[in-house]
């Protein structure tokens, strides 16, 4: 009997979501053929057979959140295995008879939440529990939605939302005044009689992941904003001149994005806290600078995949990976590891109009920049002949902060630095 595993597909992954199981029990399967497909954060991949045989066991449902490690499903080397074994052809909450036949025999080590019920506790389940001070008790008392009544995350998760509604004393109007809690309970919104019904639209699976991440990043982060304006006339110029050339010699449709990333690694180099992160009270400095860039997807929805160590790139080769990862992002094809490790992170909400924009941190980043528009603008310039009014393609950058390791005065000279680096940037560097 060959156990399938959920696969650790990127080094920050530690869980995936079942999204569609390929085979059924009883099935015939080939070495390498597709057994299922799960999703890992905002990237959908597909899990091969580690053998060929029969499938004999699908241990999870759809839409289960497994932990990287847990066996999922179990592959038969021929027929005869499944029919011999009784219990082999059900999920989880069937024992084995051939585990119990090999389970040593000896004081084992208690585990309050190793079953309730009867039912087999995920290592998720169990860790949201001991986390939320739940007891076994109240863990009989949820109802799950899994195979066999198992519970599932979300089944703990509802439970615990009304189980702090419950426990939270209703506020009188007074209270709720002074006290300003708006937003820490959902908002159940109602259609006034005689209307129209308002249509229902729930998210799909990707935008819930983006509302959860930058929910949390607002809850984890002090984020502080600085926005300086920097003349860029000297980089519409220099693409303008190299354009057709990249796009002829390397077919790569030359963007500002590396223009900005390179000054940006640069920059970074000089103030690397920007580059740090922070777990509990230790500051990590990053050696390698893994850049992140968000990429708008034809769907409205936002991914962010990474160009690690992008400090060994020459131009040509930054321009290359912003350029394959923005086309994998677009369409669908990006691997689990293109979207982790990022250090730092660039969005352009300029290419869609916008001046300036306070990104929201990108989780365990430190800081984010986000790039407006480039607009021309009568500018006053100091020239040996006195101050002049000359027409400039300026834009503004906006440096988002955690500003619980990072002090204005620092994320200020940082950006202060990158305008000076861009405003300086020079066509050789174009190659």
């Amino acid at each position: 009997m060959i156990d399938v595993v959920m696969p650790k597909l990127g080094e920050s992954i530690t869980e995936g979501t079942i999204l569609e199981w390929k085979k059924k029990v009883g099935d015939t399967i080939e070495l390498d053929e597709n057994l299922l497909e799960i999703s890992t954060d905002k990237v959908d991949s597909e899990v091969p057979s580690p053998a060929e045989g029969i499938v004999a066991e699908l241990l999870y449902s759809i839409n289960d959140v497994v932990e990287v490690g847990e066996v999922i499903a179990r592959i038969a080397s021929d027929k005869d295995d499944v029919v011999a074994e009784p219990g082999i052809i059900v999920g989880r909450d069937i024992v084995n008879k051939k585990q119990n036949e090999s389970t040593p025999i000896g004081p084992k080590q208690s585990d309050e939440f190793e079953s309730v019920n009867g039912v087999f506790l995920s290592p998720l389940v169990k860790s949201i529990a001991r986390e939320n001070g739940m007891s076994s008790q109240e863990l009989r008392s949820i109802s799950g939605s899994g195979k066999g009544n198992r519970i599932s995350k979300k089944d703990i998760l509802a439970y615990l939302e009304t189980r702090t509604t419950a426990e939270t004393p209703t506020p009188n109007v007074e209270t709720d005044k002074s006290q300003g809690t708006a937003g820490d309970t959902p908002i159940h919104i109602s259609t006034p009689s005689g209307s129209l019904e308002d249509n229902r639209v729930p998210m799909n699976r990707v935008r819930k992941k983006i509302a959860a991440h930058m929910v949390s990043s607002q809850r984890t982060s002090a984020h502080v904003y600085s926005t300086s304006e920097v003349d860029v006339t000297n980089l519409v110029e220099i693409r303008q001149q190299h354009k057709d050339r990249f796009q002829e010699k390397y077919n790569i449709s030359l963007t500002y994005t590396p223009m900005i990333m390179d000054a940006v690694i640069k920059c970074i180099q000089e103030f690397p806290l920007i580059n740090a992160s922070l777990d509990g009270d230790d500051i990590i400095n990053h050696r390698n600078i893994n850049m992140g860039i968000a990429v708008a997807l034809p769907d409205d929805n936002l991914i962010v995949p990474v160009v690690h160590n992008s400090e060994e790139l020459n131009f040509l080769g930054m321009a290359r990976q912003i350029s394959q990862l923005a086309a994998k992002a677009r369409s669908n094809r990006l691997d689990p590891d293109d979207i982790f490790g990022s250090t730092f992170t660039i969005t352009n909400p300029g290419i869609f109009g916008s001046l300036m924009g306070m990104a929201i941190i990108n989780q365990p980043n430190v800081g984010i920049l986000s790039v407006g528009a480039i607009q021309k603008r009568p500018v006053v310039k100091e020239t040996e002949y006195g101050d002049v009014i000359a027409i400039r393609h300026m834009m503004y950058l906006t440096l988002g902060y955690d500003h619980r390791i990072i002090d204005g005065a620092y994320g200020t000279r940082f950006l202060t630095r990158l305008c000076e680096i861009l405003e300086t940037f020079n066509d050789n560097q174009v190659q």
